[in-house]
């Protein structure tokens, strides 16, 4: 039994991890800051994944859920929300946004580009 709960555990680990990491920093052209929030493996190379963006001067925190395909570099924008000051997970449920989304190439330079790079990599 014990055996059986140990694999259990460290399958759900291999699955779904908490990141909370800094993908991309403030430039001249964009001063907020970027955040992996969760990951969570949900096929072939393809990712459940919740960010953040602080804005300038912690103003406000803007949340979205997206899922990214690594295979062919899209992604598509499920849910989102924006919080004033400066979170670290939203407090409020986040809106759907799924009916309004699709599928998107990637924009080289921007942080949905650097985003789709960054899980890529890292959860090869």
């Amino acid at each position: 039994m014990k055996k059986i709960f140990t694999i259990m555990v460290l399958v759900g680990l291999s699955s779904f991890s908490i990141a909370n990491e800094m993908y991309r920093a403030p430039s001249n052209g964009d001063s907020g800051t970027y955040f992996v929030l969760s990951v969570k493996k949900t096929g072939d190379r393809q990712f459940k994944v919740l960010t953040s963006r602080i804005g300038k001067e912690n103003a406000y925190t803007d949340f979205t859920e997206l899922e990214i395909n690594c295979r062919v570099k899209q992604y598509f924008e499920l849910a989102g929300s924006s919080e004033d000051g400066k979170k670290q997970k939203p407090s409020k449920p986040l809106k759907d946004w799924s009916k309004q989304s699709k599928w998107t190439s990637l924009v080289f330079g921007s942080s949905k580009s650097d985003l789709v790079s960054f899980i890529c990599e890292k959860y090869k």
